[in-house]
């Protein structure tokens, strides 16, 4: 009840409204509304933009980071095959392995084997040693401390079961190093001869990121394919296991990714990349209300770009229904003097529009009523009010009819045939339109097609062209009214819009079996499959709110609605190739018959 008595007070505070406050409400809502709605739709689609364009630029840049830290290992692969491939390497390593040399032998062995391995690092920064061990469990290195090692039994396994590849090992009890370790193989009859082990420094890795930008803004490092912290600013975190549980979900992830996640109660963007096919996987975590500064800054521009258009509409309106509403107002000042009995007024608005229509009767009004007063009884002066009372104008279909068709025979009398035929064929659809059958024949539906392909030529320029092939005896078939239209609107506004050059629309007809078929296809650019299945499934019934496929789903609806489940819209689409669209209706017409064109 009180909401009924507030919505009627509501009624009754906009019915007594003056014009021009009306007016004014009324223009400041028409700029007000789209305004609004552009603003919003500009800024979320802007907002989208800028987060996609920056998670693409955090992704660039971490496979820049992770092709340099690729291409540096790669190198240490080449120094690797350099090593294990030296004769001199393969015969020390082959002599050891007999437990034969005496200890002048082995320091002559090692001596010669420590030069080719200091000539292979000499001028590599990020390599701290090499050590070559051969099966016996001698060692030839570079550098004068004996050998010892910070790989654990498991490292060693991957090591001994290795076929000769270099694979990398993060040490456990190491943080400043990273073992780059392989079995060595003979290469004359691929025997195991012995095991190689680099000491690879881990400031080698930082430096290649440690100067970018996503550094300033967040975290950034890199973990192994078991989730340690490999590299990392903060050096106390080395060889620590996240507890982020984004790490399993990156572990568990393709390449290369992004995604949202809470992290200590706070939204991080989290992007990774892989590196090389080693598992290891550079990782940036940054806060999300860093991806948000040009957002904030767009939206205040819009904020402010939008109060001050505000501003101006709000001053436009005003000028606009004060202007409008002032001889009205004038004429409203002139008819209360009438209502008190003063004949003696006049209004003068020159211009020929309808308040200068009105003004001009206004005055002849006042003169037949003067005229009236003092020419007849009172009784015809209070018929003539009376009267004046109950004037009325309606406005129906008819009347824009017969405006299209006035402004169709003007724009011919003036020269302009082409705008008169666009009006006309807009007539002829909109009659169309409002006609109460809802059934018509399949010719009739060609030719308000074709009024329709007519009018959007003119908008298009030509860019499609129709191709209609009809069999002649469907024409006569009785289908649901509008059921072709809304299909080639799709194909011009979906397939052919956005396409390069000229596109092609055809529309077919045949009998198949006691079935009508109709086919419209386009060379457009097709749909994708994700919102191709999308429409199916509306098609099917099974989605509760479809929110693609409007116009075919209402086609499909309405011919089952007519025909039943039997019945109705099929289509394919192939992206970049086109669409093609199937009708299923009753060769008969269904509950109708085949009838000529006179008998619609």
């Amino acid at each position: 009840m009180r909401e009924a008595a507030w919505l009627s007070k509501l009624k009754r505070i906009s019915a007594d409204l003056s014009i021009r406050n009306k007016l004014f409400i009324a223009f400041l809502l028409l700029n007000f509304i789209p305004l609004a709605i552009i603003g919003t739709l500009t800024y979320q689609k802007s907002n989208l933009l800028i987060q996609e364009k920056t998670n693409d630029y955090t992704i660039d840049l971490l496979s820049e980071v992770s092709k340099n830290i690729e291409l540096n290992l790669r190198e240490i692969d080449r120094l690797y095959y350099a090593i294990f491939t030296n004769p001199e390497v393969r015969r020390a390593l082959m002599q050891a392995n007999t437990g034969q040399l005496s200890m002048v032998d082995y320091l002559s062995l090692s001596n010669a084997v420590s030069q080719i391995l200091y000539a292979a690092i000499i001028d590599r920064d990020d390599v701290e040693n090499v050590h070559l061990i051969s099966l016996n469990g001698q060692v030839f290195q570079t550098g004068d401390r004996p050998f010892k090692t910070s790989l654990n039994r498991d490292d060693w396994d991957q090591i001994i079961s290795n076929k000769g590849d270099l694979i990398w090992i993060n040490l456990e009890s190491d943080p400043l190093f990273i073992a780059g370790g392989s079995s060595i193989y003979d290469v004359d009859n691929l025997k195991k001869i012995g095991y190689f082990i680099l000491d690879y420094k881990k400031t080698a890795i930082s430096k290649y990121y440690n100067q970018i930008k996503l550094i300033e803004q967040g975290d950034l490092y890199i973990i192994d394919q078991n989730g340690q912290i490999i590299s990392h600013e903060n050096e106390s975190l080395i060889n620590s296991r996240p507890d982020a549980s984004y790490i399993d979900r990156i572990l568990g992830g393709g390449k290369q990714g992004n995604f949202a996640e809470q992290v200590d109660g706070r939204r991080q963007i989290i992007t990774y990349q892989q590196i090389g096919n080693m598992g290891w996987k550079i990782i940036s975590v940054i806060p999300a209300e860093n991806y948000l500064i040009q957002s904030l800054i767009l939206k205040n521009w819009m904020l402010l770009i939008f109060l001050s258009v505000f501003v101006l509409a709000i001053l436009l309106a005003y000028c606009m229904s004060n202007g409008i509403s002032r001889p009205i107002r004038q004429l409203s000042e002139m008819m209360k003097h009438v209502e008190r009995d003063r004949l003696d007024v006049s209004f003068h608005y020159h211009s020929r529009n309808e308040i200068g229509v009105l003004s001009r009767n206004f005055n002849r009004m006042i003169e037949r009523i003067s005229y009236l007063i003092n020419q007849v009884y009172q009784e015809e002066l209070l018929k003539q009010r009376s009267q004046l009372k109950y004037l009325m104008f309606q406005i129906n279909p008819h009347f824009l009819f017969n405006t299209l068709e006035t402004i169709n025979w003007l724009a011919r009398i003036q020269g302009a045939p082409d705008v008169g035929r666009l009006s006309k064929a807009l007539g002829d659809l909109m009659r169309e339109a409002i006609k109460g059958k809802e059934l018509v024949t399949l010719d009739r539906e060609i030719t308000n097609v074709n009024k329709y392909v007519y009018i959007q030529n003119y908008r298009y320029a030509d860019k499609f062209h129709m191709v209609i092939e009809m069999h002649p005896d469907t024409l006569r078939v009785v289908v649901p009214r509008f059921i072709l239209q809304p299909l080639v609107e799709n194909a011009i506004v979906h397939g052919l819009e956005l396409k390069m050059g000229q596109g092609t629309i055809a529309i077919r007809s045949c009998f198949r079996g006691d079935q009508l078929v109709l086919s419209v296809t386009d060379e457009g650019q097709g749909i994708e499959p994700s919102k191709l299945a999308d429409i199916q499934t509306a098609l099917s019934g099974k989605a509760e709110n479809p929110q693609t496929g409007i116009g075919l789903l209402n086609v499909h609806q309405r011919i089952q609605l007519h025909y039943g489940k039997a019945y109705g819209l099929s289509i394919q689409s192939i992206p970049g190739s086109g669409t093609f669209v199937q009708l299923t209706l009753p060769g008969n017409g269904g509950p109708g018959e085949r009838q000529s064109e006179s008998s619609t």
